[in-house]
């Protein structure tokens, strides 16, 4: 079917959204380049979102411009107001590509508030175990997926996505716990025990799981300890510790050695809280278009850097975060097993905190489900959540059925399989 300038402008929209949402002023001085775009693209690309569009050869994109490329090739399954100016004969009114455009912004902002009010529209549940309270959150019918934060964040991270795989699931969050009844740290045999007691209370014999950053390790331990507890697992943005010779970003070799400090002295805590906090504002993006476009897609998403810098929000928490993380890091990776579900990994090409390479103890686990968001940063649960749940839906659905690279998103680039 021919591309048409409804699917092609759904492209534009969610690539200038993204970017402009990081950089407001990115395309007052920039073009955005598509090779061969439908006719008339350029004037309603103008009329709509006030940029030029310039057809150019592949050979001459920046990042900015591959993302669209391969929105391009993914046909929109959410509902757009499909009112399309451009089939009408004649003459297109002046406006028109500009008022689809603004009834695009209303939808995705009635989106946007259906997650921010997730959290207070699911139930509020309490367990006991281990002389604690954990306190959780449920909703929803269907099999039971399980939603693990990283250590020291709360489960607000999961709003965005939780609002899409929510229908035809029953969803289980709650905040990575930080302290045991003793004071001491909650390590990770705690957290192991926290998915027990919730799945005890929810009367549950088994459920899947979704664990970002660090939490996809305690998943994957969880899975390891407990096989036949989990269906299906999909990490995401997993951070793990890195045995020698594994890819290792800066950032989590820079944090395991701050982190490593801290927990060995917990007095260092308010000189590292400087070193991690600090260059809170981005730097000016550089003059080089291509660099420009890099780094305007590897920012973190606007507006969340208060919830992401939980674990570093004061010299206490960061005394705990450390002692969590260490103690974790200090783990090699569980290996193969028997009865292990089947797994799935995301990754993003932009992770700055995560390395996107899994570790050479998961590649035999993984049989090619293994994906990288193209254009993407560690938080695509936030600002990509369409695309990570049309991914992991269609996992989830039928996890046994191999490795996706057939269908889904084209802004995800698959691991060939072994």
């Amino acid at each position: 079917m021919p591309e048409t300038i409804e699917s092609f402008l759904c492209a534009v929209h969610r690539t200038y959204t993204e970017v402009t949402r990081r950089e407001p002023g990115y395309f007052a001085t920039r073009p955005l380049r598509a090779g061969d775009p439908p006719t008339g693209a350029a004037e309603a690309v103008a009329d709509a979102f006030g940029v030029t569009l310039t057809a150019t050869d592949p050979a001459a994109f920046t990042a900015v411009d591959e993302l669209l490329d391969r929105r391009r090739r993914t046909r929109p399954d959410e509902d757009t107001d499909d009112v399309d100016p451009g089939r009408a004969a004649g003459h297109v009114p002046a406006g028109a590509w500009r008022a689809w455009r603004q009834r695009q912004d209303r939808q995705g902002a009635l989106r946007a508030a259906r997650a921010a009010h997730l959290g207070r529209s699911l139930e509020r549940r309490v367990v006991r175990h281990a002389g604690r309270r954990l306190r959780y959150r449920v909703g929803g019918r269907g099999p039971m997926l399980v939603l693990l934060t990283a250590l020291g964040h709360t489960d607000e991270v999961w709003h965005p996505l939780a609002e899409r795989l929510l229908p035809g699931r029953r969803l289980v969050m709650w905040d990575a716990g930080e302290t045991a009844p003793s004071g001491q740290p909650w390590l990770l045999d705690g957290h192991l025990s926290d998915i027990d007691a919730v799945l005890d209370a929810e009367e549950a014999a088994s459920c899947d799981v979704v664990g970002w950053c660090s939490g996809a390790q305690i998943a994957l331990e969880y899975a390891h300890s407990r096989p036949s507890s989990v269906r299906a697992l999909v990490l995401l943005h997993g951070s793990y510790p890195r045995a020698a010779g594994d890819a290792c970003s800066a950032y989590e070799r820079d944090l395991g050695a701050v982190c490593a400090s801290v927990a060995a002295r917990p007095g260092r805590a308010q000189r590292a809280l400087r070193m991690l906090t600090g260059g809170a504002v981005p730097e000016p993006l550089p003059a080089d278009e291509g660099r420009a476009a890099v780094e305007v897609l590897a920012r973190a998403p606007a507006g969340v850097e208060s919830l992401l810098r939980r674990p570093f929000r004061d010299p206490d928490a960061l005394v705990r975060y450390s002692r969590q993380l260490t103690e974790l890091w200090q783990r090699p990776l569980p290996g193969p097993a028997s009865g292990l579900p089947p797994l799935l990994s995301l990754a993003a090409d932009l992770d700055r905190v995560a390395a996107p390479e899994p570790p050479a103890a998961l590649m035999p686990l993984l049989a090619g489900r293994h994906g990288e968001l193209v254009g993407a940063t560690h938080y695509t649960m936030i600002d990509r959540p369409e695309v990570v749940a049309a991914v992991c839906g269609a996992f989830l659905d039928d996890p046994s059925g191999g490795a996706p690279l057939a269908t889904g998103p084209a802004e995800i680039r698959w691991a060939p399989c072994p």
